[in-house]
């Protein structure tokens, strides 16, 4: 059985993807106890330009915004598109995951 303290470690993490409020700026998030965490990416094209992630200061350091750019970078993938990094959380992202540079427009 599970202790307390393990379940609150472990946020909700259904993805979800979707046009946000602002038109043409596309969304990913994941739920969490503490609000949701963003990805934030718009396309122009075959590129995929991703601008903006946040995690709630209480769920950093759990993965999110991997978990996120991972599905950013699938989604991408999936419908054929390059990746624009104008966010320093995807920068830092890519330095770590070289299997992503061919997809770096």
């Amino acid at each position: 059985m599970e202790s307390e303290t393990a379940k609150e470690d472990k946020p909700a993490c259904e993805i979800k993807t979707g046009a946000g409020a602002r038109g043409a700026v596309e969304r990913i998030s994941i739920s969490t106890p503490n609000g949701d965490a963003e990805l934030l990416y718009k396309v122009n094209g075959n590129v995929m330009s991703i601008f903006h992630t946040f995690v709630p200061d209480a769920e950093r350091g759990k993965g999110i915004a991997e978990k996120m750019a991972y599905a950013a970078f699938d989604l991408a993938k999936k419908k054929g598109l390059k990746i624009r990094p104008d966010c320093p959380y995807i920068t830092h992202f890519l330095e770590k995951h070289s299997e992503f540079n061919e997809m770096i427009a």
